[in-house]
């Protein structure tokens, strides 16, 4: 993430299509983690974005090498999980909401690679 004259945007690189970049146009970091809910699902086309955190300066992981080590980096994702989030739904909402449908999974899936 990142900010450009105070509104956020995003770097991404994923294998669904629509979690790429963003562009820095999102007011608060709730609107910018929100441009992803659509495209936020898992392969069971359910939509399962839930929460976000505060932005995490990576630079707290250097000393680990994290950028080039060819060893596993598994110690960010670990600490992201331990760190406090804030909810985007309310429970009935997350109850409610509604799985892709075929053409929008397929499409989100372009270029996916399968391991």
């Amino acid at each position: 993430m990142f900010k450009v004259r105070g509104h956020w945007g995003a770097i991404a690189k994923s294998n669904y299509a629509g979690l790429a970049w963003r562009e820095p146009i999102h007011r608060t970091l709730r609107e910018l983690v929100m441009s992803y809910f659509y495209a936020y699902f898992n392969l069971r086309r359910e939509r399962t974005l839930r929460t976000f955190s505060r932005p995490v300066n990576l630079a707290r992981f250097d000393d680990r090498a994290w950028m080039t080590t060819d060893k596993e980096v598994w110690f960010i994702p670990e600490y992201l999980i331990t760190i406090s989030h804030t909810p985007l739904l309310r429970p009935s909402m997350a109850k409610r909401l509604t799985r892709l449908d075929k053409r929008s999974f397929e499409a989100g899936l372009v270029g996916h690679r399968w391991k």
